[in-house]
């Protein structure tokens, strides 16, 4: 028996379909302008937690006046929840646009202790440096200069990365202890200009109080906010768009 041949037809190759695709990274213009355009409709919860931040600092210099280790530590404490609470609504404009006294609020609630926690990490090694300057200047002694040395950086690190702790320990609760600050200071270190704005910006408010009025410093903590939460998120929008690419061209 002859056995006939079944043709098969030619096919192009197989292409599949994409079903399951990453969601695109978001553009850092993007979030700029979502900061830019919602400031001002959030500007009823910035200007309350900017105020509660300011009162918080008030409490903290009536009850331990001026620079001294327990004033570092008694400010750390009391502003810490409000710092977390205007992080999380600049945050939020950031994400989504608008922030309102009810984010605000949401935010008080679930951040209190963990933007108290965080405030902390760099308020304790300023203290030891303010002990150690103290101790220093009676005795000048040369074994105190690695302490103060050690503390001075530790302090100024901790403060570098503390908005963007704040602002990834809000957007993400799951993240916390150690991971948070390795998370925060890859950040900083990656893009370190952006970082610098919001502490720069907050001395030159810092500066402008104390050679004018101190009715300045309300006006400080809001744009200081909005500054680092668009750090943060701009910041996260190159990684993700950095860490697609990659992937697009391992994939080839």
């Amino acid at each position: 028996m002859r056995r006939h041949a079944t043709a098969v037809p030619r096919t192009g190759p197989i292409r599949y379909a994409a079903t399951a695709q990453a969601p695109a990274p978001v553009a850092e213009d993007d979030v700029l302008r979502r900061v830019l355009r919602g400031a001002w409709p959030s500007l009823p919860a910035l200007a309350v937690a900017g105020a509660a931040v300011c009162a918080a600092g008030t409490v903290a210099v009536l009850l331990a006046p001026g620079v001294t280790p327990v004033s570092v530590l008694v400010a750390a404490v009391l502003t810490g929840p409000w710092l977390a609470a205007l992080t999380a609504a600049a945050d939020r404009i950031a994400a989504d646009g608008e922030a309102g006294l009810r984010d605000w609020g949401r935010g008080l609630r679930a951040l209190w202790r963990f933007g108290a926690a965080q405030t902390l990490v760099p308020a304790v090694p300023a203290a030891a440096f303010l002990a150690a300057l103290s101790l220093w200047q009676q005795s000048r002694s040369g074994w105190l200069l690695p302490s103060l040395a050690a503390g001075g950086a530790c302090a100024v690190a901790g403060l570098l990365a503390l908005p963007a702790v704040l602002s990834l320990g809000a957007a993400r609760p799951a993240l916390r202890g150690r991971l948070l600050w390795v998370c925060a200071a890859h950040l900083v270190a990656r893009h370190p200009a952006r970082f610098l704005a919001a502490p720069s910006l907050a001395l030159l408010g810092l500066w402008a109080s104390l050679r004018w009025t101190a009715s300045l410093l309300l006006l400080v903590p809001l744009p200081v906010a909005l500054v680092a939460a668009a750090a943060t998120a701009t910041a996260l929008a190159r990684h993700g768009a950095a860490t697609a690419g990659g992937e697009e061209q391992d994939r080839g």
